[in-house]
């Protein structure tokens, strides 16, 4: 049985047959609110506020099939389109660079040259959104379902970002499957994207995603999400929301009971049995006759051969020796026994023991001695390695090592980048709060925090946070020690 029957549209489809049987008001799996943040969902969407209104990266929104990516977007732009300006690219669209060109002018309506390349109008698009933050308001492309488009293009919007202030530039944000990461050719070292993937969901969140539904259609819970109807939920679904949606009916209404069952193993055909118990009847019978064959010669070879008689013979040398001799005496060893050995003088024992020694103990320092000197030298070039960092506004720069040495251990952090400038452009925007911004190193490439304030306590942070204004709140702060910077 396939995914589709279940929702087929014999006799009207099964909302029918569910309503009649249970007294449901509305169907539970087509409604979209509320939104669920369980799944890590809710994270995921706070990641996205964060990076579209202040970050300077392009964003990956990954996952398996069904797994919710769509509706993020969809909950992004209804509760973002107030401070952000969403454009976006279908997938269906994007059949070649002029057509993204064309897409892409019509928005910036910048009056581009039409001789000019396709290339060179993703470019100055970019380059064009970067005055709507001037304005207030910061330019997002949303491309869904981006596995579906050419590398190319996908690598062209990348290239297009990055040679733009990134800061201030629309960001990119592609979603589609987990091949996406392969399509546009990232790494593990990219920094110039940051990667949000949607995991399936687990038995537990299926219930907390079901159980608001079917009560708001006035369902009873502990009939429509049985531990056992629940198992078979999650089994087939698979973590996934589209799957969930299409199995879901038919389980509630016992048509696929028993697709989850195990079948019951018939009954024993012998006649199915006939060939294979003659092959193993021919392959006994010729073990038994090779291991006679082979008993057999064993036992011939281990019959007992009788010895000759042994003739003790004896050999003399030189004329002088009688030619009577006994033959039962035994010859005389022609050379004699080889004296023993002289022990050792204890001087030259000495001398041996000593010279081991040194060469032991010469051997030892000079190992030690060149892992010390490369483990210096190393330790030496890395300090060198890395030259000073002048800021650019000196009069809100802390140095990490100062904020580390605080008395007061917490503060909130606001913004963190790989751009000085995005930490700037915070600071200028808000001139009258007391923010400060320092310079960390992560994946070995600079990181600007940008913080305000240093309290003694956690809830003297958090109360802090609540003064702040409302768009630096909705980048949601972090309130943490500043050792850990």
């Amino acid at each position: 049985m396939t995914d589709d029957s279940f929702n087929s549209l014999d006799g009207g489809g099964l909302f029918p047959r569910l309503q009649q049987r249970y007294g449901l008001r509305d169907n539970p799996l087509e409604m979209e609110t509320p939104f669920f943040p369980e799944g890590m969902r809710h994270h995921a969407l706070e990641a996205l506020r964060h990076l579209c209104g202040f970050g300077d990266m392009a964003l990956l929104l990954t996952g398996a099939p069904g797994s919710g990516k769509s509706r993020l977007l969809a909950e992004l732009v209804r509760s973002e389109s107030s401070r952000l300006g969403f454009h976006r690219l279908p997938a269906a669209a994007m059949t070649s660079s002029n057509a993204l060109a064309r897409d892409l002018k019509q928005v910036a309506r910048s009056g581009a040259n039409p001789d000019d390349n396709p290339r060179e109008t993703v470019y100055r698009f970019f380059r064009w959104s970067e005055s709507r933050v001037v304005k207030g308001q910061r330019m997002v492309l949303l491309i869904d379902d981006a596995d579906r488009v050419s590398p190319e293009l996908l690598r062209l919007i990348l290239d297009g970002f990055l040679a733009a202030d990134r800061a201030k530039a629309a960001v990119p944000v592609f979603a589609g499957e987990d091949r996406l990461v392969t399509l546009l050719g990232l790494g593990d070292s990219s920094v110039s994207i940051h990667q949000v993937h949607l995991r399936p969901l687990t038995r537990e969140e299926v219930f907390s995603y079901l159980e608001p539904r079917v009560h708001k259609a006035g369902g009873k819970v502990n009939e429509l999400l049985s531990p056992a109807r629940l198992a078979r939920i999650h089994d087939l679904s698979q973590g996934s929301f589209s799957r969930l949606k299409r199995v879901t009916p038919g389980i509630w209404l016992d048509i696929v009971s028993d697709a989850s069952k195990p079948k019951r193993s018939r009954g024993i055909n012998f006649k199915q049995l006939r060939l294979p118990a003659l092959a193993l009847l021919l392959l006994g019978g010729s073990w038994w006759f090779v291991s006679q064959q082979y008993n057999e010669t064993v036992a011939l070879e281990q019959e007992s051969v009788p010895e000759p008689d042994r003739v003790r013979k004896s050999i003399t040398i030189g004329p002088d020796t009688p030619e009577a001799e006994s033959p039962d005496e035994a010859p005389q060893p022609l050379t004699e026994p080889a004296p023993p050995p002289e022990p050792v003088s204890e001087s030259v024992s000495e001398s041996v023991s000593e010279s081991v020694s040194e060469s032991v103990s010469e051997s030892v320092s000079e190992s030690v001695s060149e892992s010390v000197s490369e483990s210096v030298s190393e330790s030496v070039s890395e300090s060198v390695s890395e030259p000073d960092f002048v800021p650019k506004n000196a009069s809100r720069y802390v140095d990490i090592e100062q904020l580390r040495n605080r008395s007061k251990a917490w503060t909130i952090q606001l913004v963190a980048g790989n751009l000085e400038q995005t930490a700037l452009s915070v600071i200028a925007r808000y001139p009258d709060l007391e923010m400060v911004y320092t310079v960390g190193a992560r994946k070995s490439e600079p990181w600007f925090m940008v913080l305000y304030g240093s309290y003694s306590s956690k809830a003297e942070a958090q109360k802090a946070v609540s003064r702040l204004p409302d768009a630096l709140i909705l980048g949601v702060p972090w309130v943490r020690t500043t050792k850990d910077l």
